[in-house]
C-alpha cells in the first residue's frame, strides 16, 4: 500500500517545498534541492508513521523548518489511495511543524 516512489509537498513557518521519497520495507529515502531523508516508517490500516533524520548538504538552502543544519522529524499520515496527508513536527523542543502531502508516482518493482 505504500511501498514506492512519492512526490513530497510541504509547508512551514518558513516557506514550502517539494522533494521525493522513497518506501521500501520499513525504510524511508529521499530528498530535496539540500537536503536528504533517511528513516523508517509503520503502517496501522490507513495510518503512516515515520520517523525521519533530515540532513543538510548545502548550507545556503533554508529549511522550512527555520532551523540551520540537521534535524528529526515525526510525520504522521492518512492513506487515501495513492494520497498521503499529514503533518510533521520536530522531535526535541517544541517548535512549529509542517504540513505534507504525497503522492504515489511509482511501484516498486517485485
Amino acid at each position: 500500500m505504500v511501498e514506492g516512489f512519492w512526490i513530497v509537498q510541504y509547508e512551514g513557518m518558513q516557506g514550502n517545498g517539494g522533494g521525493v521519497v522513497m518506501f521500501i520495507k520499513g525504510k524511508v529515502f529521499g530528498g530535496d534541492t539540500g537536503y536528504t531523508y533517511t528513516g523508517s516508517y509503520k503502517t496501522h490500516g490507513n495510518s503512516v508513521e515515520a520517523q525521519i533524520m533530515v540532513r543538510n548538504f548545502l548550507p545556503n538552502v533554508p529549511s522550512v523548518v527555520g532551523i540551520t543544519g540537521d534535524f528529526e522529524l515525526r510525520i504522521t499520515g492518512t492513506v487515501e489511495g495513492d494520497i498521503i496527508k499529514g503533518t510533521g513536527s520536530l522531535v526535541g523542543p517544541q517548535r512549529p511543524g509542517i504540513a505534507v502531502k504525497l503522492t504515489k508516482r511509482g511501484i516498486l518493482p517485485e
